[in-house]
């Protein structure tokens, strides 16, 4: 009974001096200073963009269209989609009766300008004797230069439908359509045993070193546009490349369903990468503007808005900001403060406080 009554004092003895220990701790972490680090808004000058979408495609002397320049039908292809070709290669062959016709009438002025040949020189030996006036002369050379121009304007033609006029033995009825560039083959458009005219679009043969970017820029945004204006774009496919580029041209068409107008990019360094139609993202360098530059981590993303903490009077208030743009991987031009105010460096971290 003695122990008991002897434990039941000591717990009351020291129940005031644990209730003023907690008392101590409370006050002791209410006094602790909280470390939060601040930096000051910087005040800078940064290059404005207009965004837009675009491609990749040939230029003037790196793209050739393919059509037939007669009517036919499509007797074979010699190429696919991929091929490396170079200039003067074959790439399709168009059965067609009016290559024949040609053809014909080829031979028939040969015929006829082979006669006249000789019927010019006999009249220049009969006119050294007298036998023949001088008009006839110059009547039979007159008819002898007439067709030797139709002969050369049959052999040009007979050249540019692709028709073999020097191997008779071959079968001339089709002409070859050969590819005027280097480069290689980026779509074909036909199939063997397709009537096609000549309007109709056959393959295309692209030269990939010689490429430009067609980007569509919003109506509003032309004025700010010039030519020599410097550009950079970026594709999917290379995430961590950043080609550059001037523009060259601006369209003075408008596109009524779109609402864009056609700016044309000289690209300064492809190295070789591009692909015909390549989907790109492009930033039109359109000059600077002063702005205040945070670092991202003061940003804080809140009920829908962006804010920062700044700082003011001893004690950190919330503010709404609006993000410009990006600056660098570690800082975002914004408006809403002034280059006087000091920020929360760790936005996030004042939530956990």
């Amino acid at each position: 009974m003695k122990k008991e009554l002897f434990f039941i004092a000591s717990v009351l003895t020291l129940l005031p001096w644990s209730a003023s220990c907690g008392r101590m701790v409370e006050a002791k972490k209410n006094e602790e200073h909280i470390d939060v680090k601040t930096c000051k808004v910087i005040s800078q000058e940064i290059q404005t963009f207009i965004e837009a979408v675009g491609s990749i495609q040939g230029d003037i002397e790196g793209m050739a269209n393919i059509v037939s320049p007669l009517d036919g039908i499509v007797d074979r292809i010699f190429v696919r989609v991929g091929d490396r070709v170079r200039k003067g290669e074959s790439l399709i062959a168009i059965r067609s009766s009016n290559a024949s016709d040609i053809y014909a009438n080829y031979l028939t002025i040969q015929s006829q300008l082979r006669l006249a040949e000789r019927s010019y020189n006999l009249s220049k030996e009969l006119n050294q004797f007298g036998a023949i006036t001088k008009n006839d002369l110059i009547n039979t050379e007159a008819n002898y230069e007439q067709l030797k121009a139709v002969e050369e304007g049959f052999r040009k033609k007979l050249e540019i439908c692709g028709i073999d006029f020097i191997n008779k033995s071959s079968y001339q009825d089709r002409l070859i359509l050969k590819t005027p560039i280097d480069g290689v083959v980026a779509n074909v458009q036909t199939h063997i045993g397709e009537r096609v005219d000549t309007a109709t679009f056959l393959m295309t043969v692209a030269d990939p070193n010689k490429v430009l970017v067609i980007a569509d820029v919003y109506d509003t945004d032309m004025k700010k546009i010039r030519n020599g204006s410097e550009v950079v774009f970026f594709t999917d496919i290379f995430p961590d490349r950043e080609f550059k580029g001037i523009v060259t041209y601006v369209s003075d068409i408008v596109s009524t369903a779109s609402k864009t107008v056609k700016t044309y990019i000289q690209v300064l360094n492809s190295e070789n990468l591009f692909k015909i139609n390549m989907f790109l993202k492009i930033k039109i360098a359109d000059g600077k503007m002063p702005c205040q530059v945070i670092p991202k981590s003061s940003l804080l993303y809140k009920n829908g808005k962006f804010h920062a903490y700044v700082k003011g009077d001893g004690e950190y208030r919330l503010k709404e900001i609006r993000p410009i743009r990006e600056v660098s991987e570690k800082l975002m031009a914004v408006e809403g403060l002034a280059g006087i105010d000091e920020i929360v460096l760790a936005a996030i971290d004042m939530e956990k406080i």
